[in-house]
């Protein structure tokens, strides 16, 4: 709740720019696999982007948004363990033009909010507490947040005048051992 507030106020705070930096202003919907490790945890997810950009010099691009990497719920016999993942990110694109597209990197920052339970067989939780016992082994809960690091490469390529098609890779690492990259595909659209 507190991340989608936060991602409401900086979505707001960007769209209340003057006339001049609206004109230069994108949103992006984007999806794709993640591959997410984080303590014991290893898991394979489908995951989605929403983002926000400004254009605040011919090769430059500032980036706000909402990234969710995985949300998978725990089986009732404890066969798979649930792990909820997502984050704002904040970056900074530098871009170079081609007449079918343009090619960006990005380096940025993300607050990640992890919500996962993981089996113990010493019976000492890592992270979180310690909530009941499967087999033996002692059921870990946990809800962390972290900070992590972001860089990414991409394309957008022109399919209309003010649409894009985007290709891009990205790899994230933060701290406890955080460790994710995604690859998806979406829409970029310019509102000017």
């Amino acid at each position: 709740m507190k991340l989608a507030s936060i991602a409401i106020i900086v979505a707001g705070g960007l769209m209340s720019q003057s006339a001049v930096a609206i004109e230069k202003m994108y949103g992006v919907v984007s999806a794709g696999y993640t591959d997410l490790e984080y303590s014991n945890t290893v898991e394979e997810s489908f995951g989605y982007k929403l983002i926000l950009g400004h254009e605040f010099h011919r090769q430059w691009y500032v980036e706000a948004g909402f990234i969710q990497f995985a949300d998978i719920d725990t089986e009732s016999d404890y066969s798979t363990l649930g792990i909820q993942a997502n984050g704002l990110y904040l970056g900074v694109v530098g871009k170079a033009s081609h007449a079918v597209g343009e090619l960006f990197y990005r380096l940025g920052a993300a607050n990640v909010d992890v919500q996962a339970q993981e089996l113990s067989a010493d019976g000492q939780c890592k992270f979180g507490a310690a909530v009941g016992a499967v087999n033996g082994q002692t059921l870990c809960q946990f809800d962390e947040g972290i900070a992590a690091g972001i860089i990414g490469l991409g394309f957008d390529y022109y399919v209309a005048t003010k649409t894009f098609v985007r290709l891009e890779a990205e790899y994230m690492r933060g701290k406890d051992g955080f460790d994710t990259s995604m690859i998806s595909l979406g829409i970029r659209y310019n509102f000017n």
